[in-house]
């Protein structure tokens, strides 16, 4: 069955590496980038659309060339939209959600599938967490972990299995699944940390993705507070790795609090790890659980330079991209390609001051090649983009 399907998707990804968004320049001459705001976002600083420094990022495409995301208004409340591959917004509320102005409550999704589903959270008038689930008609389902005091869900699959996080009584973090039938499985890593104390540095457990076949991939922290990634199997099994090289002090170790960990159709797994000297470096876990490491060249002397909530995408062919702080704390995009070499871009309008921790933030790419994440401007305001593969190689 699994075969099967993977012969499947091949012959689908091949079929869809044919097709270009409408819009799109097709040749060398037309604009590398798209950029885009979706309608209503805000205009003033910490606004618009894409990620902000109290969120986790979500501007994400599905192979089809649909993106899902959210937006922050000029009340300070969050919204989701859809954009079409034809470039068309759909702006969506979740049922329940707050949207009193100046309590940064809304909706938030956080991933699409290729069906159109999209999965994400929203927040109440006490700003508590719930997973919703909206269907490609736009129908809505809401839910919440059993026993859980706030549910963040952070992906789907082509089935609508979620997963994501949820928030025990103690404070504590948890990974969790919610299958398309509505039942829930729960679990924590081993050895993973007991304590809700901010300045103990416990990130708990989280599941970041899963696949068509159900396995997915997160990562938890230990009760030393070092990090680790953690597999899931279909059958409930949980397997730990860590990259060699990761440190072993608090703070360090492979993954960090709210990075992702991108997992592809084959099995193979994109992220961040923390080595020893505290510098950031990417990884890839090939489907055999052989590591690749990496650096985009002209990082700063931090490495990735990015510490926490840090976005990487992974497509089916290997392809991985994500984000790199310069020596002047500025940010760019890259993409490492299947064989390993390198491309850095920064979006149009993106601000490159120095020290001002702005820039480029791609936070997917799909088979096609098309990227898609935002940027911050001189303003501190953020606007979505989409990268086109036939411009950008």
């Amino acid at each position: 069955m699994k075969l099967q399907l993977l012969k499947f998707l091949s012959t689908m990804t091949m079929a869809g590496a044919l097709l270009v968004p409408v819009g799109a320049a097709q040749s060398a001459d037309g604009p590398r980038f798209i950029t885009f705001d979706a309608p209503g976002a805000g205009t003033g600083a910490g606004q618009g659309t894409g990620c902000f420094a109290y969120t986790d990022c979500s501007v994400i495409i599905n192979q089809w060339g649909a993106i899902t995301g959210y937006y922050l208004d000029a009340n300070n409340v969050f919204h989701g939209f859809v954009r079409s591959p034809n470039g068309a917004f759909t702006n969506f509320e979740a049922p329940g959600s707050d949207t009193t102005a100046n309590d940064y409550n809304g909706t938030l999704p956080n991933a699409i599938n290729d069906a159109g589903a999209i999965t994400g959270a929203y927040y109440d008038v006490s700003g508590v967490a719930h997973g919703f689930l909206r269907g490609p008609e736009g129908e809505f389902t809401t839910f919440d972990v059993p026993g859980s005091t706030g549910t963040v869900p952070i992906a789907l699959n082509l089935q609508s299995d979620i997963v994501g996080l949820y928030v025990d009584q103690n404070g504590l973090n948890h990974a969790f699944l919610r299958r398309n039938d509505g039942s829930f499985a729960t679990w924590s890593g081993p050895d993973a940390c007991t304590s809700s104390s901010a300045d103990e540095f416990c990130g708990g457990t989280a599941a970041f993705s899963i696949d068509i076949f159900g396995t997915v991939a997160g990562g938890f922290t230990d009760k030393n507070f070092v990090h680790h990634g953690l597999i899931r199997s279909p059958a409930g099994k949980l397997q730990t790795f860590d990259v060699p090289g990761a440190g072993t002090g608090g703070g360090q170790g492979t993954g960090c609090p709210g990075c992702s960990r991108a997992l592809n159709v084959f099995g193979a797994i994109a992220s961040y790890y923390v080595d020893g000297e505290n510098v950031v470096h990417g990884f890839l876990r090939t489907p055999a659980g052989a590591f690749i490491t990496f650096d985009p060249p002209d990082e700063g002397p931090g490495g990735v330079g990015c510490a926490a909530d840090c976005s990487i995408g992974l497509n089916d062919w290997g392809a991985i991209t994500g984000i790199y702080y310069d020596a002047n704390n500025v940010v760019h995009g890259f993409l490492r390609r299947p064989e390993g070499s390198f491309a850095t871009f920064e979006a149009p309008g993106a601000d490159t001051t120095a020290n001002s921790y702005n820039g480029t933030f791609p936070v997917t790419i799909n088979d096609q090649g098309t990227i898609t994440g935002f940027y911050l401007d001189a303003n501190n305001v953020a606007h979505g983009f989409l990268l086109l593969p036939s411009d950008r190689d």
